[in-house]
């Protein structure tokens, strides 16, 4: 009889059993992959982005819940000490051995390698006797506090209390999967319609002919020419619409529209205010290049955007710039400063870096991490309704969540 049972060894299943285990818990962790932390050893390119020197729970965090800031501040406040969010996961893998260092508001660990981190919490696992079930599937799991029974295949094994910390369905080939709603389903849990997140999204105009291009733009995300949210850094640009940092930070909002039934507009702007408006001033003084409309143009912007754009406009590229009306050469610069591209889905889970939806956020007590409906079960990480933006919001997430869990279950039995 274990004091507690943990499904799933991501960030957030590692860092309950650390918890718990340093608390001197009987803990069971079991993974269906054949090892622990598989996605973890890819987060942040395989150099593990583990938090942000900057959280705001309005600006980085997204749910279908009205109560997610409250939800969030209480989740990730006091999970390892009194400190706020970033401090407390920087402590939390000091206490590993990992040393971190910042690089534009972004903390990693100083080996800047996320093996180094997956190696130490499995050294800090076998120290406090973690007993760890890999490649092993959960079936079902029955009864009730106390008395928890998880099964898998043909073995059952005996827990007093349950953490689901299973992740989210992103990116199949390294874990991602479904079976911690359907756990979460099964004992009675809500589970608010999972799509991906942190993704590409798939427009309805044909961009083949500047698919492979990048470039530095503004985007913003409409609905009825109403501006939902905005994102600005690197647009990549591919065969099947718009990806790249700055188009993940909207593809949640672009998916909830898109459950709604809405297509939604992204407005990329591929220069900049200065710049459109000294083009402007250039096209009404006359001060204009001699070169071709796409040799004018590809002096601000990629060549083939410059043909895209002329495309687009119907005009005919090769005329040179000085024997084109004004009227012609201020759409073509107004086209640059505010393309649109309706958005028809989300690129696929195996392309998403994380899960947006999950197990309703308003069923979980955020200063303990219990279950609202069942005593004894307990929920964190991606397996929840919250999904960030990238920047180590999701992994600070996943991780103070599952210290909390540990350190409430431990408080629970203590208390008994």
């Amino acid at each position: 009889m274990y004091d507690l049972c943990i499904i799933g060894g991501g960030a957030s299943g590692l860092s309950c059993a650390i918890q718990a285990g340093r608390l001197g818990l009987k803990v069971l962790l079991i993974d269906k992959n054949n090892k622990l932390g598989k996605k973890l050893y890819a987060t942040g390119n395989g150099k593990c982005n583990l938090t942000n020197s900057n959280i705001s729970y309005e600006k980085h965090y997204y749910s279908s819940s009205n109560n997610s800031c409250i939800f969030l501040t209480k989740a990730l406040e006091n999970a390892y000490n009194p400190k706020e969010p970033n401090q407390q996961i920087i402590d939390f893998v000091d206490s590993l051995g990992i040393n971190t260092f910042e690089d534009n508001n972004y903390i990693y660990p100083s080996s800047a390698q996320a093996s180094s981190v997956v190696w130490a919490m499995l050294d800090e696992l076998k120290h406090y006797n973690v007993d760890i079930l890999s490649n092993t599937e959960i079936t079902s799991i029955e009864g009730k506090y106390p008395f928890f029974i998880i099964k898998a295949e043909n073995k059952a094994y005996k827990a007093s209390q349950m953490v689901l910390s299973c992740g989210g369905a992103a990116y199949k080939s390294l874990g991602g999967t479904y079976s911690g709603y359907n756990l979460a389903k099964s004992m009675g849990h809500n589970v608010v319609s999972v799509r991906p997140a942190l993704c590409g999204l798939c427009v309805i105009e044909d961009v083949t002919d500047i698919a492979g291009v990048r470039a530095n733009a503004n985007i913003c995300l409409l609905n009825n020419n109403e501006i939902i949210c905005s994102s600005k850094g690197e647009l990549q640009l591919t065969k099947q619409g718009l990806s790249g940092i700055c188009i993940f930070e909207i593809s949640s909002w672009a998916g909830k529209l898109i459950n709604q039934g809405i297509t939604p507009q992204v407005n990329v702007s591929f220069i900049d205010d200065d710049t459109y408006n000294q083009l402007i001033d250039k096209i009404k003084s006359n001060n204009i290049s001699h070169r071709t409309i796409i040799g004018f143009l590809n002096g601000y912007v990629n060549d083939k955007l410059a043909q895209y754009v002329c495309s687009i406009n119907n005009v005919d590229g090769k005329k040179k710039a000085m024997e084109i009306s004004q009227e012609v050469l201020i759409s073509l610069i107004s086209s640059l400063h505010g393309m649109m591209f309706n958005v028809s889905e989300l690129y696929d889970m195996e392309q998403a870096q994380v899960t947006a939806g999950g197990v309703n956020i308003d069923e979980i007590n955020p200063i303990t991490m219990e279950s609202k409906l069942v005593n004894g079960l307990y929920i964190t990480g991606e397996l929840l309704d919250i999904d960030g933006i990238c920047g180590g919001y999701n992994l600070t997430f996943a991780m103070l969540t599952g210290i909390k869990a540990g350190k409430s279950i431990y408080d629970k039995i203590k208390s008994n």
